[in-house]
């Protein structure tokens, strides 16, 4: 029995979402799968990510390719000036360095290598609440843009020659 024909059968909302939501969420996890193995050697957490572009600080000297990324965030977690309910969605943990991503967010800290972290950051807790299930609280809906946003962030790590 194929993992598809399984979801559409028993899980709540996965049958609605459309083809282009559903690769998405595969590509994602594909994607982040990659990610984990080559930047963090399997072991993913803020304090790693920090790590990793820290020590490759020279492949992020411009944000520029994260720039619709960014842009997307910050439209999707900033309402007039603040961080809104759907940041608060990330589930930050104590470890997670919530005040850097805010402060990207909130554009007071706009270094590439700092942008980058966010960026990371956020793909990490997107990546957590889709493995722990907290996605499908909701059936999965309005996640597209989120993992296309992700998968461009990733990606874009990956093609710098830092992983």
């Amino acid at each position: 029995m194929l993992a598809e024909d399984w979801l559409k059968r028993t899980q709540p909302g996965y049958r609605e979402l459309s083809n282009v939501e559903r690769s998405a969420v595969a590509g994602f996890s594909i994607v982040w799968s990659v990610f984990e193995a080559r930047a963090l050697s399997t072991n993913a957490n803020a304090t790693a990510i920090v790590r990793f572009v820290d020590e490759n600080a020279a492949s992020f000297g411009s944000a520029e390719p994260f720039g619709d990324a960014l842009a997307y965030f910050r439209q999707r977690y900033v309402s007039d000036g603040q961080t809104n309910h759907k940041f608060e969605s990330l589930h930050f943990r104590q470890n997670d360095r919530r005040e850097l991503v805010e402060a990207v967010l909130l554009e007071h800290e706009a270094t590439p290598t700092e942008i980058v972290k966010a960026l990371l950051i956020i793909v990490f807790r997107l990546r957590n609440n889709l493995f722990h299930g907290l996605k499908w609280a909701y059936e999965m809906r309005d996640q597209q843009r989120n993992f296309e946003n992700a998968i461009a962030v990733l990606t874009r790590v990956l093609d710098s020659n830092a992983a």
